[in-house]
């Protein structure tokens, strides 16, 4: 009798371990969702303030009314060529293959976009430590937004 009852509650107590593992594991994938939405659109978002940087600095784009207009060192090409790798590269963070990756890995990455999108309006614009100031400021407002 005292073996039937010992095995009793230790297949009860599995149970409800197994329970409480499952509802914290559906916990976790619902959390995970939510931080995926946020990255895609605040990786959106960037895409945005690059295409409008894009716009200014590109040569076969007529941008007369952009505040984003290229200083006398910018080589429009490259400029345009790595802003354009940019915005594919924050692109990926909205598809599905970003969701398979773990959160820190999404953050730096798009730190490391907007680290190299910071350096471009730098040294490729009039004034472009004023206007990087202000898309940082930009920036941040939308992620606080979006988070």
């Amino acid at each position: 009798m005292d073996i039937m009852s010992v095995v009793l509650v230790g297949g009860l107590v599995t149970y409800f371990m197994y329970l409480n593992i499952n509802k914290v594991t559906k916990n976790l994938d619902e959390t995970k969702k939510g931080s995926f939405e946020a990255y895609a659109t605040f990786s959106a978002k960037i895409q945005e303030y690059i295409r409008s940087v894009k716009k200014g600095l590109d040569d076969d784009m007529d941008s007369d009314d952009s505040k984003f207009k290229k200083n006398e060192s910018c080589d429009s090409k490259l400029a345009t060529k790595e802003l354009t790798d940019l915005i594919r590269k924050s692109s990926f963070y909205e598809t599905m293959l970003a969701k398979r990756k773990d959160p820190k890995d999404v953050e730096a990455g798009l730190m490391e976009i907007l680290t190299k999108f910071d350096a471009i309006v730098r040294g490729n614009c009039i004034d472009g430590d004023i206007l990087a100031d202000e898309l940082q400021a930009a920036l941040a407002q939308d992620y606080q937004r979006i988070v």
